[in-house]
């Protein structure tokens, strides 16, 4: 570097002095290439000082005074002193580039150098490179890939408050989608943080709340023993109407049991969880911020799915089934043979209540690879899960449904083919006994709950 800064002062210094006899220069002018010849550089930036105070327009003047504040490492001021030269002619515009690229580009390939060696064992090498991405940036601060890499060396060293401000920096820079890809993936990953202290934070108080949510009408008085526990009264009816009035004083509920279902559920007064949500809308700021950026990043570049898969992560625990449901459409489109880009888009469609789209999309699924026991399974899943719609609706009507056998027909297949394909997953066994049983094959049915039960036991 300094080597190719000595070149180039005597070129200045030669060609100003040969030219001298036939120009007027100030005094301090003279003296400041008189000085540069000598390497006398902090008498020639004292002298040059003193010449852009008087003469501001001396465009001559602030590019040498850039150039020597190139040897002292003031990049600072390098670059002051090179953009007021800018401003007044572009005589030394490309001389001016080709000192900044030259100090950028050193301090970059070092910091890369640096980040190669980094790991957790040797975490130095993050701040070494971090100081030499930094002072790349210095150098020429208007370029994002100093940024990009400034945003690689705070992310590795776990540091990503920093690394989302380098990562946005590349972006409004440059446009650099690689950055705001990053980006977004670190404000995902803190969503998950966040949620996952929020559950922690709250368990108990959760797992009541779903429990108490899995009571509605139409479910069985054995399944609210197993969901909420034995209620604190029951209150009887006549024996022959088989009536029963449970009262849960914890949640101020009271269920109407008929027909051993229950046939209402009331609350006497309106029930808190007493939940922080704190963390949980600190994840939701997040997984908003994560859907923003990957969704420029879709715009950018919209065949990558691998970008695709993060962003259905962001709308899926931002509530956003529908925007999901449409980044996957286009993923589709992008690569159709793609099993597993099938497959998620029928998740999500099962998500949002639409079986029709989900079975077509996993039956895709299934043709691309038979084999495919994800797909399989959810497949008849999907089946069995129309045909308990069904069933659900019908009883809160309080009418007998047959529909729902046809859909348990359609399921019987697939399911006994995932049973095949994952012989050790006992909920696999536990939903084809349940399909047997409702079909009224009580032999099968009991078969396949033994079977899911000795998995559980490890036989």
């Amino acid at each position: 570097m300094k080597h190719n800064f000595k070149f180039w002062f005597s070129l200045v210094v030669l060609s100003s002095l040969m030219f001298q006899a036939y120009q007027c220069g100030s005094t301090e002018m003279t003296s400041a290439k008189l000085y540069i010849s000598q390497k006398n550089y902090d008498a020639a930036i004292k002298n040059l000082e003193t010449e852009v105070e008087k003469n501001p327009g001396n465009e001559e003047a602030w590019y040498l005074l850039g150039g020597l504040r190139v040897e002292k490492g003031d990049y600072a001021a390098m670059n002051f002193a090179f953009n007021k030269a800018l401003k007044l002619s572009d005589k030394h515009a490309r001389e001016i580039q080709g000192f900044r690229y030259n100090q950028w580009g050193a301090h970059l390939n070092n910091g890369v150098s640096l980040l190669d060696r980094a790991s957790s064992d040797s975490s130095e090498y993050y701040e070494k490179a971090i100081a030499e991405f930094s002072r790349a940036i210095e150098a020429w601060p208007d370029t994002a890939l100093s940024y990009r890499y400034l945003g690689y060396a705070y992310n590795n060293k776990g540091d990503y408050d920093n690394a989302l401000k380098a990562f946005e920096e590349a972006w409004k820079k440059g446009k650099d989608v690689e950055s705001l890809r990053r980006a977004g993936r670190i404000y995902l990953q803190r969503g998950y943080d966040h949620k996952s202290k929020f559950e922690g934070d709250n368990a108990g108080k959760l797992r009541g709340l779903k429990n108490l949510d899995d009571v509605k009408k139409g479910t069985n008085k054995n399944d609210v023993l197993k969901s909420l526990g034995a209620p604190d009264n029951v209150k009887k009816g006549t024996r022959a109407s088989r009536r029963e009035e449970w009262t849960y004083n914890t949640y101020s509920l009271k269920l109407v049991i008929e027909a051993d279902k229950v046939a209402q559920k009331t609350f006497t007064s309106p029930y808190s969880a007493s939940i922080d949500s704190t963390e949980h809308r600190l994840a939701l700021i997040e997984f908003d911020r994560a859907t923003k950026a990957l969704e420029e990043v879709k715009v950018a570049e919209p065949s990558d799915n691998e970008n695709l898969t993060f962003l259905l992560r962001a709308y899926v625990e931002s509530g956003k089934i529908k925007e999901a449901i449409t980044t996957y459409q286009q993923a589709v489109k992008n690569d159709p043979k793609n099993k597993n880009i099938r497959y998620l888009l029928g998740v999500l469609y099962r998500t949002d209540g639409d079986y029709t789209n989900a079975i077509a999309q996993f039956k895709e699924a299934v043709q691309i690879d038979p084999e495919y026991s994800d797909a399989i399974f959810d497949l008849g899943a999907t089946y069995y899960n129309w045909g308990v719609d069904i069933i659900k609706e019908a009883d809160e009507k309080g009418q007998e449904a047959e529909e729902y056998k046809s859909k348990f027909n359609e399921s019987l297949p697939y399911m006994e083919k995932a049973a095949q394909l994952r012989k050790d997953d006992p909920q696999v066994w536990e939903t084809l006994g349940t399909i047997y049983a409702r079909l009224g094959n009580k032999d099968k049915a009991m078969r396949a709950f033994e079977q899911a039960d000795k998995i559980r036991k490890g036989n």
